[in-house]
């Protein structure tokens, strides 16, 4: 018989039922946060206060007929509307009863409804956390992929399996998990493109005249079309624009980079750290005229290789490619890039290819000097 549970919002009078594993180390061991001293009841109190009932979506879960609460989950917001991103934490007493399970379902099946303009709710989770990864795929997430050093946790860099349900999806949950390892085929298969002469450089103010410039800037073609560079680079060409563009003040950039080709400036390259200290996002704009032709691989694997070498603690650098945009995902490919995920609905709705490439990669495929 399946286990029962029902979700509510949170009272401080839960501090005590909390307690049982907020101060448990093996609870907290996949958890950011570091566990609570059985004394530290004022402590929890603020975080029940001043987190747990100010926050959009956070639950109690209790099981069916018992108000005591046995454990939490959320949904985090991200920086797209679209997507929340689902946690969730079960006292030990009650682990391999299924509650985890039935609270993600029950969720999964509450949040749609509940916020608003909510498309995909994903969940990340620890590659060593083989019972969370049940629980996802039991209460209906599809794994999508294995996001590589994705993020900075207690002392250490660690991978990520990421996790995906998007609003229509079924429930009961699905164990598909199609196309992966062809994926990583295809992707380890491809010859990449070499492009003789690109070099980068920093960005001058008299870049601004140049007539190069504005006619990329007029027509750029983004590989990948990142949140990162999309505000940077898809703009009317005006000097205004273009100087605020060249100081980094629209918006400001980790690292930018004019990608020439025999001199010649043919588009922009930038390196965007991200919220984890551990991982930067790259993504480059060309002039339409040199599509194809394998400057954008090259652009893309020294901004790369510069950024694992330049920017301290950065020990993986990512490409988030629109899933439609195949010249753009052949571009990330041929520039060393490992494809690990799609997920689905993740920017603007749209599904987005994940790629990464790391210091560590045993990558033959094209040898580049750093920038």
């Amino acid at each position: 018989m399946a286990t029962e549970v029902t979700l509510r919002r949170f009272d401080l009078s839960d501090v005590d039922a909390m307690m049982a594993w907020a101060s448990d180390p093996e609870v907290a061991a996949f958890c950011r946060w570091e566990p609570y001293a059985s004394t530290e009841t004022e402590a929890l109190l603020a975080h029940i206060r001043d987190t747990a009932l100010s926050h959009q979506w956070y639950r109690a879960i209790c099981l069916a007929g018992d108000a005591r609460p046995v454990g939490s989950v959320s949904l985090e917001p991200t920086a797209d509307p679209c997507r929340g991103e689902l946690g969730y934490v079960v006292a030990r007493a009650h682990w391999g009863r299924g509650v985890a399970t039935a609270a993600v379902r029950a969720a999964l099946a509450a949040v749609f409804r509940e916020v608003e303009g909510l498309v995909r709710v994903e969940a990340l989770v620890d590659v060593d956390n083989a019972a969370s990864q049940r629980v996802a795929e039991k209460a209906g997430f599809r794994r999508e992929g294995v996001l590589r050093r994705h993020y900075w946790h207690k002392g250490r860099v660690r991978d990520l399996a990421i996790y995906g349900f998007v609003s229509g999806d079924p429930l009961p949950p699905s164990h598909e998990d199609e196309g992966r390892e062809s994926m990583e085929q295809e992707a380890a298969a491809r010859t990449p493109e070499r492009a003789d002469e690109v070099t980068l450089r920093p960005f001058d103010l008299a870049d601004a005249d140049a007539e190069a410039m504005t006619a990329w800037a007029e027509h750029p073609v983004l590989v990948p079309p990142t949140a990162a560079m999309a505000s940077g680079v898809y703009f009317s060409p005006p000097r205004d624009a273009l100087l605020a563009f060249l100081r980094g003040t629209d918006p400001p950039h980790t690292w930018i980079r004019a990608v020439c080709l025999g001199g010649a400036i043919v588009g922009a390259v930038t390196v965007s750290r991200t919220e984890d200290r551990c991982r930067a996002e790259v993504g480059t704009a060309l002039a339409r005229a040199h599509r194809g032709r394998g400057a954008a691989a090259a652009a893309l694997r020294l901004a790369a290789t510069a950024a694992l070498g330049d920017l301290e603690g950065v020990e993986r650098v990512e490409a988030l490619v629109d899933a439609d945009d195949a010249a753009s995902r052949r571009a990330v490919e041929d520039a060393g890039f490992r494809r690990e995920a799609v997920m689905r609905s993740h920017r603007d709705a749209r599904d987005v290819v994940v790629y990464s490439l790391m210091s560590t990669d045993d990558d033959p495929l094209i040898d580049l000097p750093r920038s």
